[in-house]
């Protein structure tokens, strides 16, 4: 069969059972998440959120396709006509996903790095990629451009080197 890749837009909070149903279909499925903890009834649980709320990445058939928009769940399939950068970007967020030992900031003794420095990465899950220190919590900020989102990570000032911005 001739699979593509689409980005599914999903209805609200329908994340979960979108990629359980394409699942049962047997279609390749991704939910990048990340692991929040919220208080409730004064305990501490963890909750599983998706990095990219309303948004499900899949590569299906024609037949899965129309299987899963018969669920009610779809707002609309998005294909991607080049999917190597989206692949490639998606495989560094599981990366740095499992990567659990990044700081929490950008050591802030180093005085390397000011806020709205543009840098690029130069070691670690993000390799290759280029953000900018945000100036509220000294984090870097890098801009992936899957859905044009940006993804707030914490990375070690050891793993970037400034960069100059390419004239547009």
């Amino acid at each position: 069969m001739n699979s593509a890749w689409y980005v599914l837009h999903v209805k609200p909070r329908t994340e979960k059972k979108v990629v359980k149903w394409l699942g049962i279909l047997r279609a390749f499925r991704h939910l990048p998440t990340y692991v929040k903890v919220r208080k409730v009834q004064r305990r501490k649980v963890r909750v599983e959120l998706p990095l990219f709320p309303g948004y499900v990445f899949t590569r299906m058939d024609a037949g899965q396709r129309m299987a899963i928009l018969l669920t009610n769940n779809i707002v609309r399939a998005i294909p991607v006509p080049h999917p190597r950068p989206m692949i490639r970007q998606l495989r560094m967020i599981a990366r740095a996903a499992r990567h659990a030992s990044l700081p929490d900031s950008l050591s802030p003794g180093r005085g390397v790095f000011r806020a709205g420095d543009y840098v690029r990465v130069i070691a670690g899950p993000f390799y290759g990629l280029m953000g900018y220190i945000d100036s509220a919590d000294s984090r870097l900020h890098l801009n992936l451009d899957i859905l044009g989102r940006s993804v707030s990570v914490s990375i070690s000032p050891d793993d970037v080197e400034p960069a100059k911005k390419a004239e547009s």
